[in-house]
């Protein structure tokens, strides 16, 4: 059996989503690796920002600077000396700018396409998506059957 296709609109949402989600994570990372650096433990903070560096540099990426991939690339050669014990040490300044860059890079990682821009909220509000959009609604109708499903509730638990 063939595996369904999506419409390539909500292959192109799905994977900005992934992005977005994956992109939260990485941020998480670098304010551990901040809060490694805050604890004076240089190293730990390079070994996690060179997690993110990692995946950064593995995934597929836009045309960047030659100077912005060389200076990613050093850091990926610190974080690779500091995990295998090749340099006897990193100062909190060599792991608070790679951090800073790691950070810098993964903000202008994802670039939002012009066809995958959000609609203007005018015309977002007049917009119905996902299973509701075959069925006529209002304020006053959701208001309504709200109220009724609360009031149910009610009853179901009050007595």
């Amino acid at each position: 059996m063939a595996a369904p296709t999506l419409p390539q609109e909500v292959e192109e949402h799905l994977k900005a989503a992934i992005q977005l989600s994956y992109r939260h994570v990485y941020l998480r990372f670098l304010d551990e690796a901040e809060v490694l650096i805050a604890f004076n433990l240089p190293a730990a903070a390079v070994l996690i920002a060179g997690v993110v560096l990692e995946s950064i540099l593995a995934g597929p990426r836009e045309q960047e600077a030659s100077e912005d991939r060389q200076q990613l690339e050093g850091w990926f050669e610190l974080r690779n000396s500091v995990a295998h014990a090749q340099t006897p040490a990193v100062t909190l300044e060599q792991a608070k700018q790679m951090v800073e860059d790691v950070r810098r890079s993964l903000r202008g990682e994802i670039k939002v396409r012009p066809h995958a821009a959000p609609p203007k909220p005018a015309e977002a509000a007049r917009q119905v998506r996902g299973k509701y959009k075959f069925v006529p609604t209002s304020a006053a109708e959701f208001i309504r059957r709200k109220s009724e499903e609360v009031r149910l509730e009610h009853d179901e638990h009050g007595s």
